[in-house]
């Protein structure tokens, strides 16, 4: 007995031991507390000072005047909240900003996003941030839907957006941040454009205007994967609690940890985290590249490794090229983890990344290895719906995606159809509701009546439950392939397809046939330095898959033809629509798939059967 007391008290002081490694105390401190989030930044300001928070690897064009010419690069806690109360200022005293206005930001992507759309909330406006990839013929009547009072953006971005005839709805002001006093004045289609450094001078930070917790603090548009994006509203008492789950599920430590952030600064989940970091005090170094175009995966790498970083934030498209960068190379022993949300990570990209990193011999353990943070949601969620934690010991993968109650402070979870749950194993619509669930689509009843019924919101995914417990995601319910033999699950073959060593990415669709019905087809991004002809390929795929899952056909093509949208999402349904021609409204980059230039890969119209 005295030696089982012994070992129940050994047991009790590693479980404290770490607890303190990971920060859960301070941290579950800061949950349990209320918050606001428009009084983050005053928060912030009393417990960090003058520590230096957050930090970007491009200057940023402007300034409040009391911390002196545009360029900074690092901003402590009382640096944000001197920045975003001058910015309030600003919108109230120059601009007239009434509670309650829309104000618009579409610029390129930086973290001066954040301060931008925090000075918004602080004056009592609703920040509505935009992809700057945003199509331009499609930017007048999302502007006009949410009835944005001014234009927050860039020269970059306004040039690009003027020179393709975009127009800026009902906005009566628009705004350059990196414009100086002295450059020329410019009017944009009879809107004002003002330089930020003139509106800003002389101004004094303004205090947060009080916001009750059934107010919309945010409009975010929604990927646009199915269609035209959707504005969707975020109050903050829903936003104020997901940041209560976020504090708890992300297991970081103010005192130990760094983070090295590429994402979007637009989306929501990306707001959410820069107000729980700031709430938290973490330092992290936020990137401008997230996606394709301009990423530097192997000098991403570099990055986390010669700055000891020890976590990484990023969507799956990151992932996709950080893979093939070759990690064994590169010191990566201060990692603890990595971490993801939007779309669930392939289990051929998440093993890639487990195994490097110190987590465990952080906690005493003589193990390498990482965790993965993998994070199923939607901007509407508020929150991630399910998340899991992966590391080189987890074995079952096969899109588990969490269980139920895995997000601290998250929403409920079942899989019904006709809104009863199903039983076993059955398949059904992954439903969820909770205190962080969207209200509404903003300006839009009926969009709204049709994701929420009875309180529960269909992510649009289909689903159903494992044996163990797990949320097994099958597919979003437009891209499952309806066969002539039954339904099958495209990101199942996905999964599978992955693991050939071939493989880059894919995008696995449902190709029309002659008898109306679909067979699984696939678009393959391939490896370099692998020269497979589609035929050959598609045989070798083939015979990794169940019979019913057998492609039909397979296309090859350049990864930067790839149909992906604003945030690296693939966009299944441009594949789809070459076998069934139909015009959606698409609020993304034009990505167009050409034919490929080698002989064995003919274009994707021209394989149509």
């Amino acid at each position: 007995m005295p030696f089982l007391l012994v070992l129940v008290a050994l047991l009790l002081v590693y479980l404290l031991f770490i607890a303190l490694r990971i920060g859960i105390f301070e941290r579950l401190w800061l949950a349990l507390r209320p918050i606001s989030i428009e009084r983050i930044p005053d928060r912030a300001a009393r417990r960090y000072g003058d520590r230096v928070l957050f930090s970007s690897d491009e200057p940023c064009h402007w300034s409040v005047p009391v911390l002196g010419p545009p360029g900074r690069t690092e901003w402590s806690a009382n640096d944000i909240r001197e920045t975003v109360g001058v910015v309030a200022a600003m919108l109230r005293q120059r601009l007239g900003l009434q509670h309650g206005d829309r104000i618009a930001i579409m610029k390129t992507n930086h973290l001066d996003i954040h301060l931008l759309h925090t000075g918004v909330v602080r004056a009592g406006g609703v920040a509505c941030t935009i992809n700057d990839g945003f199509l331009s013929e499609k930017l007048n009547p999302y502007l006009v839907n949410v009835g944005a009072r001014a234009l927050i953006t860039d020269t970059a971005t306004l040039d690009r957006l003027t020179t393709q005839g975009a127009g800026f709805g009902d906005v009566e002001h628009i705004v350059l941040t990196d414009a100086q006093s002295g450059d020329p004045e410019r009017t944009v289609s009879g809107h004002t454009v003002h330089r930020i450094g003139d509106l800003l001078a002389g101004l004094s930070a303004a205090l947060a205007t009080p916001r009750g917790g059934l107010e919309p603090l945010y409009l975010v548009h929604s990927s646009g994967t199915t269609g035209f994006p959707k504005a969707v509203i975020l109050r903050n008492g829903p936003q104020s609690h997901a940041i209560r789950g976020w504090l708890s599920y992300v297991h970081i430590s103010r005192r130990r940890d760094r983070g090295l952030f590429a994402l979007p600064n637009n989306h929501q989940a990306v707001i959410l985290s820069f107000n729980s970091l700031l709430l938290a005090g973490v330092r992290i170094h936020w990137t401008r590249e997230y996606s394709r175009g301009g990423l530097d995966a192997a000098g991403l790498i570099e990055q986390l490794a010669v700055g000891r970083y020890t976590g990484f934030f990023a969507f799956p498209i990151v992932y996709t090229q950080l893979k093939e960068v070759p990690l064994d190379q590169y010191d990566l022993r201060a990692m603890r983890f990595w971490g993801s949300t939007a779309d669930a990570t392939h289990e051929a990209i998440i093993r890639r990344f487990v195994q490097h990193g110190s987590v465990f011999r952080g906690l005493g353990i003589p193990l390498g290895g990482s965790v993965y943070l993998d994070a199923q949601g939607s901007s509407e969620v508020g929150t991630p719906s399910v998340l899991r934690y992966y590391s080189r010991f987890t074995r079952r993968y096969d899109r588990r995606i969490g269980r139920r109650r895995s997000t601290p402070f998250g929403p409920k979870v079942r899989i019904a159809t006709n809104g009863r749950p199903v039983k076993g194993d059955s398949v059904g619509r992954l439903e969820v509701r909770g205190r962080t669930l969207f209200e509404a689509y903003w300006n839009n009843h009926a969009l709204t009546y049709d994701a929420i019924r009875d309180g529960w919101f269909f992510t649009g995914d289909v689903a159903r439950w494992s044996g163990d417990g797990h949320v097994v995601q099958l597919d979003r319910e437009v891209d499952v392939i309806h066969t002539r033999d039954g339904d099958v699950y495209s990101l199942l073959i996905e999964e599978r397809v992955h693991k050939h060593v071939a493989v880059f990415d894919a995008c696995v669709y449902g190709a029309r046939q002659a008898d109306g019905t679909q067979r699984p087809a696939a678009v393959i991004a391939p490896r370099d330095g692998f020269d497979l002809d589609a035929p050959t390929l598609q045989d070798e795929l083939n015979q990794m898959l169940p019979t019913s899952m057998h492609l039909a056909r397979l296309d090859i093509v350049a990864w930067a033809e790839f149909p992906v949208g604003v945030t690296g999402k693939t966009l299944k349904r441009v594949c789809r629509e070459r076998t069934e021609p139909t015009t959606i409204p698409e609020a993304n980059r034009p990505i167009i798939m050409r034919e490929p230039a080698q002989p064995h890969a003919p274009a994707l119209a021209e394989q149509a059967k």
